[in-house]
């Protein structure tokens, strides 16, 4: 899977969101990442799911 590059600012607010939300245990990446765009409306409607829930993919590889 090849990580689609977001603007620094989202990527940050995605990976805050992550570790703020789901301490313990994480559900699966598309429940992550429709929570966040349910949050962060504006990125929701930028990006698109399936750009957020594969940059949530590649956070939970790579940071946890």
């Amino acid at each position: 899977m090849q990580q689609i590059t977001l603007p620094e600012c989202v990527y940050s607010d995605l990976n805050t969101f992550i570790s703020t939300c789901y301490s313990k245990h994480l559900p699966h990446p598309l429940l992550i990442a429709q929570a966040f765009c349910l949050r962060f409306q504006e990125y929701g409607k930028k990006y698109g799911l399936s750009t957020i829930t594969d940059n949530v993919e590649y956070i939970i590889n790579n940071h946890y």
